[in-house]
């Protein structure tokens, strides 16, 4: 990923493989920034961040799009499909850990800090997804539902895909229980210990026809790494916000 501020201040990484290969679309992530009041998008939890909802607007503003969408997360598997979202900063009802579009100018947004934003692309379709992948998520098969969707609403062959796995909290930092092994189909180990969430999402992509080279993922940890994002594992509960959409 590579760095861009646009206008506004928004401080921004950009998935640099797909800004090269698409430049009809915007794929990224905030960052904390480098004021004194980190760059905090929190919409929901106790407290919530004053300055979020001018936040989402100026990202909004900023990335020159016409709308974004977001849910309440549920750590699930309802994944949206946005059709004519009309403009500004829309909430969807009931909650979703996922929302796909082929609209252009609707920038599709989830909220993460150690959990996996999961990026989806078919470009012939010229169709994107965006997931919130925690382990339950992951567990619960969101990324399997999001790739059933693309074959259904848009005719998508899995091997014309791609997928990537943003950054997120690393293999080692997560230390998680053994019931968290068994949950994500992996050899359960006696005591606590790291999982890999990401490496667990590419194994169920490359299981659902998603070819090895159409996969890529992150290597910045949201803990140990040095590219200034929140980790709830760190004890923040700011949030940044992943994002996706084709250009308007």
């Amino acid at each position: 990923m590579t760095e861009e501020i646009p206008e506004h201040g928004v401080p921004l990484y950009m998935v640099t493989d797909w800004a090269d290969r698409f430049p009809w679309l915007f794929a990224g992530i905030t960052h904390a920034g480098s004021g004194p009041d980190p760059f905090d998008l929190r919409l929901f939890g106790d407290p919530v961040s004053r300055r979020a909802p001018a936040r989402w607007k100026g990202l909004l503003q900023a990335l020159a799009f016409e709308a974004i969408v977001y849910a309440h997360q549920l750590h699930e598997t309802r994944i949206v499909i946005h059709d004519r979202v009309g403009k500004g900063v829309r909430g969807t009802e009931g909650g979703a850990d996922g929302h796909a579009t082929a609209d252009s100018g609707v920038l599709l947004a989830v909220t993460v800090a150690d959990c996996v934003p999961v990026y989806l692309l078919d470009a012939d379709a010229r169709a994107v997804a965006l997931l919130h992948a925690g382990w339950r998520g992951a567990a619960a098969g969101i990324l399997l539902s999001g790739i059933t969707l693309f074959g259904q609403r848009w005719g998508s062959d899995p091997r014309r895909l791609r997928v990537h796995l943003g950054p997120a909290i690393c293999g080692e930092c997560y230390e998680v229980g053994p019931e968290v092994f068994g949950a994500l189909g992996l050899e359960i180990p006696p005591d606590p210990a790291p999982v890999d969430v990401r490496a667990a999402l590419a194994r169920q992509a490359r299981a659902a026809g998603v070819p090895t080279e159409g996969i890529t993922v992150s290597d910045i940890c949201t803990l140990c790494g040095d590219a200034n994002l929140f980790s709830h594992r760190a004890g923040r509960s700011e949030r940044q916000v992943a994002v996706v959409g084709i250009r308007p």
